[in-house]
């Protein structure tokens, strides 16, 4: 596709990745300030954190399936779909 390169798409995995990361270590600093402090929110704040850190993988693998079917990958497109949904059996299992 037009404008969509490889190098694109590595920095969407990456960035995707950061963000999971980041938005997780956010969280449990806060949740580990605020239970520190004393505060009920920290306890809630901690479960949030390791939360968006296990939704990281699930959201880089949302990634990869955007970015092969838009690159015209559709075998990859669906091997990622099916190992999504086994991360989604996995969460209720």
């Amino acid at each position: 596709m037009e404008g969509f390169s490889e190098k694109h798409f590595g920095k969407l995995i990456r960035r995707t990745l950061q963000g999971g990361i980041f938005l997780s270590l956010v969280l449990l600093f806060l949740g580990l300030g605020f239970s520190l402090a004393g505060s009920p929110a920290g306890g809630g704040l901690l479960k949030a954190g390791v939360l968006a850190l296990l939704l990281t993988p699930a959201a880089r693998v949302t990634v990869l399936i955007y970015g092969y079917w838009r690159g015209g990958e559709k075998y990859f497109a669906l091997a990622s779909l099916t190992v999504l949904a086994l991360l989604a059996v996995s969460l209720l299992v």
